[in-house]
């Protein structure tokens, strides 16, 4: 009796070819529910210590790349709309937006006024005409995306910013003490939970100088700032004022966030 023949195997599926290719991972909104004025009450009734670093954005924002008045603005991950209410006090007219429903809501009713638009969206559903914005806030926001939607969302930002204009974006620094705050905060459930879930890319002064180029914008500035003067504050708001003076000065080598600033094109408006 003969053998019987040996069934051939059929070919490994190619991703290429049967449409189910697999797409890197995106994050589409919260994956836990945050209070819509989260970053109102951060600022304005948290502990010490989260109310100083909170305020170290402001101080950042008029060290680096403050709003100039009749400008367009945009915020990108406005939350509750505290970072857009100040823009607004000097820009033309601020535009923000923010995933979060709840937060879209509270920011609307807590607006500063009539210069500002709040809006419901995803990063990737921005309903903005290129060209449209003399600068840009996108402040601890892109720790919350994976790292493709980062690079696409500078790309995008590149692209809405009118020729001169200014980018700011801040996020956590990986290359600092930050991971150790990180775990501590998850570890006594200080915030829902960060590694992993709400942040889930990280980034370093060489990485955001990195993704920054990629998108084919012109770096003005890349530092680190909110290093030990928080952690003053509970002995002295005054003091930890004076720390963060003297960090700044020594380009806050402890600096637990990292910020760039970037232009388009050539000189600032």
């Amino acid at each position: 009796m003969s053998a019987r023949p040996d069934r051939p195997r059929a070919p490994a599926p190619d991703a290429r070819t049967t449409g189910r290719a697999r797409r890197p991972q995106g994050r589409r909104g919260d994956t836990r529910p945050i209070a819509g004025d989260y970053q109102a009450q951060a600022l304005g009734a948290g502990f010490v210590v989260q109310r100083f670093w909170h305020t170290l954005k402001f101080r950042l924002i008029e060290r680096v790349c403050p709003p100039r008045p009749g400008t367009r603005v945009l915020d990108v991950g406005c939350g509750s709309g505290v970072i857009a209410n100040y823009l607004a006090q000097r820009a033309r007219f601020v535009d923000a937006v923010d995933g979060n429903p709840s937060a879209i809501d509270f920011a609307r009713a807590n607006a500063a006024g009539d210069n500002m638009a709040f809006h419901l969206a995803l990063i990737d559903e921005m309903p903005f005409e290129n060209d449209s914005f003399d600068q840009i806030y996108c402040l601890e926001m892109i720790e919350h995306i994976h790292e493709h939607q980062v690079r696409a969302l500078m790309s995008r930002l590149h692209a809405l910013l009118t020729d001169g204009g200014e980018l700011l974006v801040t996020t956590p620094n990986y290359a600092s003490p930050w991971p150790v705050i990180e775990w501590c905060m998850d570890l006594l459930h200080l915030s829902p939970r960060l590694k992993g879930d709400q942040h889930v890319s990280r980034w370093t002064p060489r990485r955001l100088r990195a993704i920054g180029r990629e998108a084919s914008l012109v770096e003005r500035k890349v530092g680190r700032f909110c290093g030990t003067a928080p952690f003053v504050s509970v002995l002295s708001w005054s003091l930890a004022l004076s720390v963060d003076g003297l960090e700044t000065r020594i380009a806050n080598p402890l600096g637990n966030l990292v910020y760039g600033v970037w232009g388009k094109g050539g000189a600032t408006n």
